[in-house]
C-alpha cells in the first residue's frame, strides 16, 4: 500500500492497517478502515478530543488497538510500575512520592507525552494512594525519546527509567500486536493488554485487563 497526503492506494486492502501520523489524519483512517474492514493499530500520541470516540465507534466493526507506545521496554517499565503499586499498596509501609519526566526532541508537539500521562495512571491506578506530584516535560536532545518514573521514599530513591535511540524500537511490537490484530474479533483494546495477553497468557493474572476480556471501554491504566 502506498500512502501520501494526495490519496492512498492499494492493490488489495490491507488486513492491518498501523497509524502512526498525527491526530488530525485519524478520521481519515477511521473512514478506511471502516470501508475495508482493515483492522487498526492507533499508534500517534495526540488522537485529538474526537480520537477516543472514533476510535470506538470503529471497533464496534473491526479489532482497534490503541498503541501510546509500541515498544518492548516501555511496556516492561509501564508493569513494573504496576507491580511496585501493588506492592507498596499491600504493605504498611508509606507510599512513595512519584514525579515523572519526559523527554522528547523539539519536534515532539504534545506535552506531556501520551506516554508519560499513561505512566502516571498506571501509578494512580494500582498504587491506589497520592496521585503523581509531577509530569515535566523537556523538549531538546538527541532522538528518540526517555521516560524516567522516580520513586521517593523517606531515605532513598528509585527510578525506573527508559531510553529510546531509534526508532526501530517500535518495530518487533509494531509486528507483534499486527500480527495479533489480523485475526482478532471486533473491540478495542490498549496495547497493553495485548503484550499482557502475548506474555502472560489467559491463565495467569496480571492485575490487568486482558485482550481476551474485548472490553469495550478504553483507558490506557
Amino acid at each position: 500500500m502506498t500512502a501520501h497526503s494526495g490519496a492512498w492506494t492499494a492493490e488489495q486492502p490491507p488486513t492491518v492497517m498501523i497509524d502512526a501520523s498525527r491526530g488530525e489524519v485519524l478520521p481519515r483512517t477511521v473512514a478506511y478502515c471502516r470501508e475495508t474492514g482493515s483492522s487498526l493499530v492507533a499508534c500517534a500520541s495526540d488522537i485529538g478530543p474526537d480520537g477516543d470516540p472514533l476510535l470506538a465507534e470503529l471497533a464496534r466493526s473491526v479489532t482497534v488497538v490503541r498503541a501510546v507506545n509500541l515498544s518492548l521496554g516501555h511496556w516492561l517499565q509501564d508493569h513494573l510500575l504496576s507491580v511496585a503499586g501493588r506492592l507498596l499498596r499491600s504493605s504498611a509501609m508509606p507510599l512513595p512520592r512519584v514525579a515523572l519526566l519526559e523527554r522528547h526532541t523539539l519536534a515532539k508537539r504534545d506535552r506531556p507525552s501520551a506516554s508519560a500521562r499513561s505512566l502516571a495512571a498506571t501509578w494512580e491506578a494500582h498504587a491506589g494512594g497520592p496521585a503523581v506530584d509531577e509530569v515535566a516535560s523537556f523538549r531538546a536532545g538527541h532522538q528518540v525519546s526517555e521516560h524516567a518514573v522516580r520513586l521517593d521514599f523517606a531515605d532513598e530513591s528509585l527510578t525506573l527509567h527508559h531510553d529510546v535511540r531509534d526508532l526501530a524500537a517500535a518495530v518487533p511490537g509494531a509486528l507483534a500486536v499486527a500480527a495479533w490484530a489480523h485475526d482478532a474479533p471486533a473491540g478495542l483494546v490498549t496495547v497493553k493488554q495485548v503484550y499482557d495477553g502475548l506474555f502472560f497468557g489467559p491463565s495467569r493474572d496480571t492485575d490487568r485487563d486482558r485482550p481476551s476480556a474485548r472490553e469495550s471501554s478504553f483507558a490506557e491504566t
